[in-house]
């Protein structure tokens, strides 16, 4: 299978991988034990929206830095450092031990959020530059299956432990997390230079560059729409389990579902050889008339595949998406890049799980569930006419030629 000939091959990533994948979990395992802490605490829902909340501020506010940060100094140092910086904060919790702490958590949260928002695309942006370009979709396969991983293995994990073993531990393990992800890190090496020359203007991505990039324009365009139907999906899967079939804490099987879903995605990176834009769009329309479909969905078994259906399909243009930005943007620029794409990606994806509160008021679950499907659809047709115009191999020339 050629994904695991890729992961034999490229022994640097495998430690990206891995360093990333025990970053997730322990990740996870923080955010179910916030979550315990902070109900157990104030026994109010509205702490945990104001947590949710938080987590998203950061990604606006620094995603972008560090992108910046990224294509000016090494991404190995910045990655190596972000751990570290994070082990005091996410032990600091170990300190709240009633209301009077509660500030502590906020605080913390937007920290370790601040954590993530430089982490993901200072990484996202390295991959490029440890992998062979031939592999590149096949690498994209694997991060697919590490998200999928993480969502199902740390959420599950991070519920038991924190249940049974007490909310401390969590906190514990995660800064162990960050700390052999740390460890791994130091093992990278990143092939070519590392570091960008220090004249380097101290800037996001230029007005110049973006206006004359149609590539990067449809990019952004495609950041800023989709997280819109996601962070939807996202409230609706707990809405589903928990009111639409009645479930109760066993619906938690519908969100380890999403995670199954991603990791099924990366065993085809083979058949996603050609025509990336083109299946980027095929997939699309195909996650819409999933979410369609389970709008209809009559029992709960059922409803388990089709979610599974629906992360498989995003799982597939997502990778396809990936590949083509990491192709076409220049290594000078991939950090910036990155940057900037985290920033408005996950600001969309915030205000659409915050507006998924206020539909639900209007909509029935299944009611949205289906405006959603509709949405992604009507999406794929802007994407399409972009994509018709779209020439990447001219615009890796132009944005080459402007890089420099």
């Amino acid at each position: 299978m050629a994904i695991l000939k890729s992961w034999k091959q490229e022994t640097n990533y495998q430690r990206l991988f891995f360093a990333g994948f025990i970053n997730g979990i322990g990740n996870r395992f923080t955010q179910v034990a916030i979550f315990s802490l902070l109900y157990d605490l104030t026994g109010s829902a509205m702490a945990i929206g104001m947590v949710l909340a938080i987590r998203m501020v950061p990604f606006l506010l620094l995603a972008p830095l560090a992108g910046v940060l990224a294509d000016r100094f090494s991404k190995k140092i910045l990655l190596i450092c972000i751990d570290l910086i994070r082990i005091p904060l996410v032990l600091s919790l170990l300190f709240v031990q009633g209301t009077d702490g509660l500030w502590i958590v906020y605080l913390v949260t937007f920290l370790l959020a601040g954590g993530e928002a430089f982490y993901a695309p200072v990484r996202m942006s390295s991959i490029p530059s440890l992998v062979k370009q031939d592999r590149i979709i096949d690498i994209n396969s694997l991060e697919q299956a590490m998200i999928g991983l993480v969502l199902v293995a740390g959420s599950s994990a991070g519920g038991v432990i924190s249940h049974y073993l007490g909310l401390s531990l969590p906190f514990v393990l995660n800064g162990a997390a960050f700390l052999i992800s740390a460890f791994i890190l130091s093992k990278i090496r990143i092939p070519g230079r590392e570091t960008m020359r220090r004249e380097q203007n101290f800037l996001p991505v230029s007005k110049r560059i973006f206006y004359s990039s149609f590539a990067m324009i449809t990019f952004i365009f495609i950041a800023v729409t989709m997280p819109l139907a996601n962070g939807i999906d996202n409230v609706l899967i707990n809405v589903y389990a928990l009111e639409v079939f009645g479930m109760g804490e066993i619906g938690v099987g519908l969100y380890a579902a999403l995670g199954l879903g991603f990791i099924l995605s990366s065993f085809f990176s083979s058949l996603l050889k050609k025509g990336l834009l083109l299946l980027t769009v095929i997939f699309i329309i195909v996650e819409g008339f999933a979410h369609i479909l389970l709008s209809i969905v009559p029992v709960f078994p059922l409803a388990l595949f089709v979610v599974i259906f629906i992360t498989f399909a995003g799982g597939l243009s997502n990778i396809c998406m990936d590949t083509v930005m990491m192709k076409v943007i220049p290594a000078s620029l991939r950090g910036r890049f990155f940057g900037f794409i985290q920033a408005i990606s996950n600001t969309a994806l915030g205000i659409s799980m915050a507006s998924a509160g206020f539909l639900l008021e209007v909509f029935s679950p299944r009611e949205l569930s289906l405006i959603v499907g509709v949405s992604y659809i009507n999406f794929t047709f802007f994407y399409s006419l972009l994509f018709i115009k779209l020439n990447l191999v001219q615009e890796k020339k132009i944005l080459l030629k402007k890089a420099t």
